[in-house]
């Protein structure tokens, strides 16, 4: 569930008996304690510990550092110009033999929606999905395998598909969707990612020699700033898994850097 939905608002009291509250209320408890029996050292370590946990999981510091990544990428902001392709990045699902569908679709898993309907919009005639790998046995299958016989059981707008196989990362997807436009004679392509991750991506694919049309989906950040209830009185989850994506791109950012991938 999206962070700033009605169903996540004003439940202070749930918010304490999840393991971040939990973990702050402790904390304060502890520091108020030590206070008490003039234990000064005890008291200042742990009001520090409560006060970044409080500031990471009750203030929208996380929120605030996604949607500067995610801004130039809103929907309503932009037009997306016809391509030749729509590449699909991973990171989407995982493989399941536990459910009525072979996969479970994660917290990225607006990237299908997104992709299917840039092809039902008619920007490409080519859809291109990444994604790495899922084990069948002995063997590692490409798990964009288990999303295309659940396209073609529904019937879904797909246009013609291709499978990049298993990508160990972005780089990877970019390396082969430029050598199968080389070989496809294509010129552009939409890259639809999580929003936070697209600076990194269309870098990366433009690096490859591709022209690139980013489309973004997944707007935790900017979705929670633009909501009433972006700060609470207890921390909770949410804030720490924005700074974690934050953090990640931040760092993935340099490090495709340092290597030359964009």
């Amino acid at each position: 569930m999206r962070p700033g939905s009605a169903e996540r608002t004003h439940r202070p009291m749930e918010y304490l008996l999840q393991p971040v509250g939990l973990a702050w209320l402790a904390t304060s408890c502890f520091s108020l304690r030590c206070l008490w029996r003039r234990r000064w050292s005890e008291a200042g370590w742990a009001a520090c510990l409560a006060l970044f946990v409080w500031g990471i999981g009750a203030t929208p510091l996380g929120a605030w550092l996604l949607a500067g990544l995610e801004r130039p990428y809103v929907a309503p902001t932009r037009a997306v110009v016809r391509a030749d392709a729509v590449v699909m990045l991973g990171g989407t699902h995982c493989a399941t033999g536990s459910g009525w569908l072979p996969f479970d679709l994660g917290e990225s898993g607006d990237r299908v929606l997104v992709a299917l309907e840039m092809v039902r919009l008619g920007k490409a005639t080519n859809l291109l999905l990444g994604g790495s790998y899922y084990e069948r046995g002995a063997l590692r299958r490409p798990d964009s395998e288990l999303l295309v016989a659940w396209m073609q059981a529904w019937r879904l707008p797909t246009g013609r598909l291709h499978l990049l196989g298993v990508c160990a990362n972005t780089h990877d997807e970019a390396e082969r969707t430029a050598q199968l436009a080389r070989q496809s004679g294509w010129r552009r392509v939409i890259i639809v990612s999580t929003a936070a991750h697209l600076r990194r991506a269309e870098a990366t694919f433009r690096k490859a020699g591709l022209d690139v049309e980013p489309v973004g989906c997944d707007f935790h950040g900017v979705d929670r700033m633009s909501s009433k209830h972006h700060w609470g009185l207890v921390p909770r989850l949410d804030g720490f898994i924005q700074c974690n994506a934050w953090i990640h791109e931040a760092l993935g950012w340099w490090y495709y850097r340092l290597k030359g991938w964009a």
